[in-house]
């Protein structure tokens, strides 16, 4: 049997490529991609699947390309799988659907495995669509025992089935690094180093109502650790395979929300040496974070710190999360204060249009960030549009409290609001995201001005991400 392992397709209806990032945040980029995240979930299925079976196994990454519907269609046609699996997201869900369609018409014995936020949410509307099967939630290994137990009807995580209890991580492969290199997806957004994705760690337990990964692909609050071991094993494998690799972005939900965890990994890179070789920067929560902690992780290596961090209003704050606060401004204060000192750099990722907010209140956490990044606290920020996905708390209340104002599934909050809050209409809150637009410019000028270098802007680290803009169609993918 041949299993088939992909991306969706990569272009929104109106032609602009897709940043994809199904289960934290896709959006459109316009005509050249900003970030090339590594599609991990998929590539630990793929690993999963070529490790546990005697099929053959390829993926293809066609988002990646900017591959559009016609040739997503023709390249599933030459290689003619038996099994074709895609994991979905809100923003390419009806071009994927109407592929479904023309796939089943023409192959009427391929069998489509859908997987990702969308389906998750939409499982009945998913397989109305053509899809024969989908996996709900954390799918890799609801997926890997479907096709082992020769496509049983009662396997977890399988819809109509429950959900499958969440993996042990520890059980994991290194992710695929054959059908799809590591090294390709170089163009991290705000990256100072030669670096590449890898996760350590798995889950949150802030359970934001707004994220897809915690509520859709967990289900509840969780937080999962690798082995030291395997994880110490992965970047020496990764320096290994990538001889100008200078840094590692460890891209899970949240790095340091175990301390005693993070203390031990950064106590282990410092013995293997690893801090004199490589820069770390990750994405994490501020609430776990102490002096000590920051130290050891200034002397391991870290060089950058992502936090969420949404709004820097506290009634704001309080309004995201009902398993863990996220208000706590005095607590932020005091990490970046010791960050400051300590030469470690905080980027923000700041949202708008969040349950809670109104206008005044985004403005005033835009011009508080702009205050911070003039007296050294913090030194980037990403913006976003605050979006309910389907599956998410927010999609729900939104749509028991008629806010949404677009209902169609592959909406795109990179450029404008889908709901009209409570005296917060999508007007304002796209006139705030572009008012905050323009503060994030005046930042990154600042900062480029002052010699900071963003490998994303480095043409010979990012000439993969860069000749997929020249490719033409029919070319360079099989």
């Amino acid at each position: 049997m041949f299993i088939l392992v992909t991306t969706p397709v990569g272009r929104t209806e109106l032609g602009e490529q897709i940043d994809y990032y199904p289960s934290r945040w896709s959006g459109s980029s316009g005509q050249y991609k900003v970030t090339s995240f590594y599609p991990f979930n998929l590539a630990y299925l793929t690993a999963m699947l070529k490790q546990s079976t005697t099929h053959q196994v390829k993926m293809v990454d066609m988002n990646y390309y900017g591959v559009d519907s016609e040739e997503y269609i023709d390249i599933v046609r030459k290689l003619n799988p038996d099994v074709l699996i895609v994991e979905i997201d809100s923003i390419i869900y009806s071009k994927q659907k109407a592929i479904f369609t023309t796939l089943k018409r023409e192959l009427p014995n391929l069998k489509i495995i859908a997987c990702g936020p969308q389906p998750t949410a939409t499982a009945e509307d998913t397989l109305s669509q053509g899809a024969d099967y989908v996996a709900i939630g954390e799918f890799e290994a609801s997926i890997v025992e479907l096709i082992e137990s020769g496509f049983a009807s009662d396997i977890a995580g399988i819809y109509p089935n429950s959900r499958r209890q969440l993996l042990d991580v520890d059980t994991l492969p290194f992710p695929e690094d054959n059908d799809i290199k590591r090294r390709d997806y170089c163009r991290l957004y705000g990256s100072e180093y030669n670096e590449v994705e890898m996760w350590v760690t798995r889950g949150c337990p802030v359970m934001c109502n707004f994220c897809v990964v915690a509520n859709v692909y967990y289900g509840r609050p969780n937080h999962r650790v690798r082995e030291i071991d395997d994880v110490i094993a992965e970047i020496k494998y990764l320096q290994s395979t990538i001889p100008d690799l200078e840094g590692i972005f460890f891209n899970e939900e949240a790095h340091t929300i175990n301390r005693q965890y993070l203390r031990a990994l950064c106590q282990r890179l410092i013995d293997e040496g690893l801090n004199q070789q490589l820069k770390f920067n990750c994405m994490g929560n501020y609430d776990t974070l102490d002096t000590e902690t920051l130290k050891l992780m200034k002397q391991a290596g870290y060089y950058k710190i992502r936090i969420g961090l949404e709004s820097l209003d506290e009634s704001v704050m309080q309004h995201i999360s009902k398993f863990r606060s996220k208000s706590n401004v005095s607590r932020l204060l005091d990490v970046l204060h010791d960050c400051k000192e300590l030469g470690i750099k905080i980027y923000g990722t700041m949202s708008v249009g969040t349950v809670g907010a109104n206008f005044d209140s985004d403005i005033e956490s835009l011009d508080t960030v702009e205050k911070l990044h003039s007296q050294g606290y913090i030194q980037e920020f990403s913006l976003s549009i605050n979006t309910p996905l389907q599956g998410t708390p927010f999609f729900t209340k939104a749509k028991e409290a008629d806010w949404l104002i677009m209902t169609d599934s592959d909406y795109d909050g990179s450029y404008g609001s889908m709901v009209d809050l409570p005296d917060y209409p999508a007007e304002k809150i796209n006139k705030a995201f572009d008012y905050g637009t323009q503060v994030r410019t005046r930042i990154n000028q600042k900062n480029q001005q002052s010699g900071v270098h963003y490998s994303s802007y480095d043409k010979q680290w990012c000439a993969p991400v860069y000749a997929t803009s020249a490719r033409k169609v029919g070319e360079g993918i099989i």
